[in-house]
C-alpha cells in the first residue's frame, strides 16, 4: 500500500468528524426542543462510553461499575447545588472531583490484583451503589431522588433552553473528546502501547505498569462523573432507578458495539443506550420493553462479536483500508525507446 494510500482513511476519518461537529451545532436551530432533549442525554451518555473506552480499548482494563461512577457524579452534583447553594459549574466541578476520588479508592487495590479483579471489584460497586441510595434516603432522597431544575437557563433571548442546553453539553463532548484523544496519543499514549504488547517488557522499560493504568482509570472515572453531572441536570433530577447494575452493563456493551478504541464509536453507543428503549418501547408496552431492549442489545453485542470484533466504527475503518489498498496504482507507462 503506498503511502497516498494509507492517508485515504485518515482523510476521510477528519472529514468525518469536521462534519459531525459542524452538524452538531447546527442541530438546536434545525431540530425540536423535545429531540434536543434526548439528543442532550446522548450527548452525556456517549461522554460516559467514551471515559469507559478509555480503560476498556486503551489500558485493556475491564470495569463494570462507570455506571455507578456516572451516577455518583450526578448525586455529588445536585447534592452539592442543594446542601450547599453552589451555581451548576461549581456543582459539576464537585461531582468530578468526587468521582475522581472514588476512581482512586477503587482502582488502588482492583489495578494492583491485576487481570479481571478490576472488574469484579467495580460490578460490586455497581451493584451496591442504588441499594445504598435507598439506605441513605434522607441524604439522597430516597426513591424521590433530588430535583434541581433549570440548570440550563439560556443567556438569550434568541435561544430556548433546550437549545442552549445542546450546544453547551455538545462543546463540553467535543473538548472532552479532544483532550482523551491527545491523552491517549501522547506520551502517556506511548506508555499503554507498551503495557499493551507485554506488562513485563514495559516494566523493564522502566515503565510503572500499576501507576499508568491507575492515573487513567482515575481519569476515566472523573470524565464519566462529569457525564453523570450533566446527566442529571439535563434531566433536573437523580434518582437510584436510574442507575441499576443493568446500567453499567449495558455502557459495556455500548462501548463494545460502537469501538472501544472510537470517540465516534462512543456516541453511537450512546445513541443507543438512548434510542434503543423508546424504539422498544413503541412496539410493546411496559416493563416488557424493557426486556426487548435488553434482547436486542445481546443479538447486537453477539454480531459484533462474531462479525465486527473492534466494533462498528473500528469495521467501517478496516473497510475503507481494505478498499484502498485493492486500489491498482498507476504506472507510467514505458517509452518506445525502452519496447524497441
Amino acid at each position: 500500500m503506498n503511502a497516498q494510500a494509507r492517508d485515504i482513511p485518515a482523510l476521510i476519518g477528519r472529514g468525518a468528524v469536521t462534519l459531525a461537529i459542524l452538524i452538531g451545532f447546527a442541530l438546536p436551530f434545525l431540530v425540536s426542543d423535545y429531540d434536543l432533549y434526548n439528543l442532550s442525554r446522548i450527548v452525556t451518555v456517549a461522554m460516559c462510553v467514551a471515559s469507559l473506552n478509555l480503560v476498556l480499548g486503551f489500558t485493556g482494563q475491564v470495569s463494570l461499575g462507570h455506571g455507578a461512577v456516572f451516577g455518583i457524579g450526578g448525586y455529588a452534583t445536585l447534592m452539592s447545588m442543594r446542601d450547599l447553594g453552589v451555581s451548576p459549574v461549581v456543582g459539576i466541578l464537585v461531582g468530578v472531583l468526587v468521582s475522581a476520588v472514588v476512581g482512586l479508592v477503587i482502582g488502588i487495590p482492583a489495578v494492583r490484583l491485576g487481570g479481571f479483579n478490576l472488574g469484579l471489584f467495580t460490578i460490586v460497586i455497581a451493584a451496591v451503589f442504588p441499594i445504598a441510595l435507598f439506605r441513605f434516603s434522607e441524604v439522597t432522597g430516597g426513591q424521590s431522588g433530588i430535583v434541581a431544575m433549570g440548570a440550563f437557563s439560556s443567556p438569550s433571548d434568541g435561544l430556548t433552553e433546550a437549545q442552549w442546553m445542546f450546544l453547551v453539553v455538545f462543546a463540553i463532548l467535543i473538548a472532552v473528546l479532544f483532550l482523551l484523544q491527545r491523552l491517549v496519543s501522547g506520551r502517556a499514549g506511548g506508555a499503554l502501547a507498551a503495557i499493551r504488547s507485554g506488562q513485563i517488557l514495559a516494566a523493564s522499560s522502566g515503565i510503572d505498569v500499576h501507576r499508568v493504568k491507575l492515573q487513567f482509570f482515575v481519569v476515566s472515572a472523573a470524565v464519566a462523573g462529569l457525564a453523570g453531572g450533566l446527566y442529571g441536570l439535563v434531566l433536573g433530577l437523580v434518582v437510584p432507578d436510574s442507575y441499576p447494575l443493568l446500567f453499567s452493563i449495558t455502557l459495556l456493551v455500548a462501548a463494545v458495539v460502537g469501538g472501544t478504541r472510537s470517540w465516534i464509536g462512543a456516541i453511537i453507543g450512546g445513541a443507543l443506550v438512548v434510542y434503543l428503549p423508546t424504539m422498544t418501547s413503541g412496539f410493546i408496552a411496559g416493563q416488557a420493553s424493557g426486556h426487548l431492549a435488553d434482547l436486542i442489545f445481546a443479538i447486537i453485542l453477539a454480531l459484533c462479536v462474531l462479525f465486527a470484533p473492534n466494533g462498528l466504527v473500528g469495521s467501517v475503518v478496516a473497510f475503507v483500508r481494505r478498499m484502498t489498498a485493492r486500489r491498482p496504482t498507476r504506472h507510467t507507462a514505458p517509452d518506445e525507446k525502452e519496447i524497441s
